[in-house]
């Protein structure tokens, strides 16, 4: 019985969490019920992805969307950032850009004017596990990837709010 004093803060904590209306984050709501994501980027397969699990529903033709998300341009980039004493590399820095914009049937200026994000991540480098710290960095975009798709999508769901 001596678990029995801890279940009970356990319990209240549960309690109290979930009465203060705490939910996880999830896949952000965009407020468009039908949307063409034009691009062949990786990012606008991420936003794809992420939108054919909602209530947004994608249509290919432009012509018959709400809205038309543009992936105009992405870019990786992998740079030295830091060195050892000894001249050896230590870190890089890896970026990935994107640069986006929405635009609605029938007006001229785009709603969300061409716009350009980014993210960077950092990689220590090992010369005795380069297969593995390829798989990290792989992986390490993929995550990036993830991370701008759904900023993006949470631009959109602020600029459809404030229409």
């Amino acid at each position: 019985m001596w678990w029995f004093k801890y279940w009970i803060p356990a319990f209240a904590g549960m309690t109290l969490l979930a009465s203060c209306g705490f939910e996880l984050r999830g896949d952000p709501a965009v407020g468009i019920k039908t949307l063409s994501v034009t691009g062949g980027s990786q990012v606008a397969a991420e936003i794809r992805r992420t939108l054919s699990t909602g209530p947004t529903r994608l249509v290919a033709p432009p012509a018959e969307a709400e809205a038309q998300l543009r992936i105009l341009n992405e870019a990786r980039e992998k740079s030295v950032y830091t060195l050892t004493g000894a001249g050896r590399v230590y870190e890089f820095q890896l970026r990935l850009a994107v640069k986006y914009q929405l635009s609605v049937p029938g007006r001229e200026e785009p709603v969300i004017a061409p716009t350009d994000i980014e993210a960077r991540r950092l990689i220590t480098y090992v010369e005795s596990a380069p297969i593995a710290k390829e798989t990290e960095e792989q992986l390490l975009y993929k995550d990036m990837q993830v991370d701008l798709a759904r900023q993006i999508l949470r631009h959109i769901a602020a600029v459809k709010r404030q229409m």
